[in-house]
């Protein structure tokens, strides 16, 4: 059975089993009908009342209530056997709009997306660790006014502004606790979100990946799975049940910085033998000439690697070896049933998992690589802004509540 279906079965059984409150049963259905349209994209009325077990009646007042206020609207009918032909129903997706920003060591990107996730605008600059953090937030200020006023936006059309970060993030408090990777330490988000008027929703950028894995990528018919983020860092989004695993102190997932070597290099979180610091993208970047960009190098790279140049094989393959390093850990400390690999490197991510699992041998016995299945990102290198993105939809779809939460 598909995992959303399981999911589905359960909100039902737990509305039968569980007293609720009329006004919280009604709250669920309405979440469950804008989740299904974003999805299926159009329905009938036939078809809603059949997914969440209520009768025509309700459903009535239901898709009245979402017409009232924008979000629904009927286009023509639909193909029938017999009798009156039942009414096509659609999500409006510009009914509503969100903002996305990433920010890594190197550039900020800036992202306008509609209800159902479509790209509007972007916008992307440089970022200075040497100038700090204000400066770019008021650039970030710039680009969302000016993407605004491009798109003819109004501002109460907007949920609000989801911000990736590599590092640790007090998200019920719009604190930056510690992001080593930008030189950031007990930076408060509050001042930010009162100029700029709009609600901010601050996360760790593997765990705003590992959301639009789940909601746009490979993840999407899954249950359980680790995100790995590789970017200037290794950053990790485990997803339980269908849900993201935070933590007792919101610091599940830091994987990047497990000791996985004695070699004494210091990483920028103060300790020695870090992940990231030789599964990282600067790790295979070590030997990029000063003139030659990131792009063309790392083609040229695979390049010179599947046309068998020993020094390249020796780079790759010792690069592919201490990220497999991290794996098994992973794969020992979480016991996921998928591990999906994205950040910067999306492009060659395919090639890297294949000459892993070709390459090494694991040496243990409670698994094998192929018990595992170890894939690469289908949002490729715009996981994290596009999951911050995402994170303002979490008012109009709610994938991260539960019924008890209401």
């Amino acid at each position: 059975m598909n995992p959303q279906n399981q999911q589905d079965q359960r909100s039902v059984q737990m509305l039968k089993n569980k007293t609720y409150t009329h006004e919280q049963i009604r709250e669920v259905n309405y979440i469950r009908i804008l989740q299904y349209l974003r999805t299926h994209h159009e329905t009938t009325k036939a078809e809603l009342g059949k997914h969440l077990q209520v009768s025509h009646t309700t459903i009535n007042t239901y898709i009245q209530t979402l017409t009232e206020e924008g979000f629904v609207a009927t286009f023509g009918t639909a193909d029938s056997s017999g009798g009156r032909k039942p009414v096509i129903i659609k999500l409006l997706p510009n009914v509503r709009y969100s903002f996305g920003v990433s920010i890594s060591p190197s550039y900020v990107s800036v992202m306008l997306i509609n209800l159902v996730g479509d790209a509007v605008d972007s916008a992307q600059f440089p970022y200075s660790i040497e100038s700090g953090l204000q400066p770019s937030l008021s650039q970030i200020r710039e680009q969302i006014f000016t993407m605004m006023d491009r798109n003819q936006i109004e501002k109460d059309k907007i949920l609000g502004v989801g911000m990736a970060f590599p590092g640790l993030v007090d998200t019920d408090n719009l604190i930056l606790d510690y992001i080593p990777n930008l030189n950031i330490k007990n930076n408060s988000l509050k001042e930010f979100q009162q100029e700029l008027g709009l609600k901010v929703y601050p996360d760790n950028e593997a765990n705003a990946a590992a959301y639009a894995e789940y909601l746009m990528g490979k993840g999407s018919n899954l249950s359980n799975f680790v995100y790995v983020s590789i970017a200037e860092g290794i950053g990790s989004g485990i997803l339980i049940d269908r849900f993201l695993f935070r933590g007792r102190n919101k610091r599940a997932g830091e994987f990047g910085h497990l000791k996985v070597s004695d070699e004494k290099i210091r990483c920028s979180c103060g300790r020695y033998g870090c992940w990231e610091l030789f599964a990282s993208k600067r790790a295979l970047l070590k030997s990029k000439p000063e003139n030659m960009s990131e792009t063309e190098y790392l083609r040229q790279l695979f390049q010179d690697y599947e046309s068998g140049i020993p020094s390249v094989e020796k780079i790759i393959e010792e690069y592919v070896r201490h990220l497999f390093a991290g794996l098994d850990v992973i794969l020992l400390s979480v016991d996921p049933s998928f591990i999906i690999i994205g950040g910067d490197l999306g492009a060659y991510m395919d090639r890297l998992i294949e000459v892993g699992i070709a390459k090494l041998e694991l040496k243990n016995n409670f698994y094998g690589y192929e018990t595992i299945r170890i894939l690469a990102s289908g949002v490729k290198e715009n996981a994290s802004l596009l999951g911050a993105a995402l994170l303002p939809l979490e008012q109009i779809f709610n994938y991260q509540r539960t019924l008890l939460d209401l």
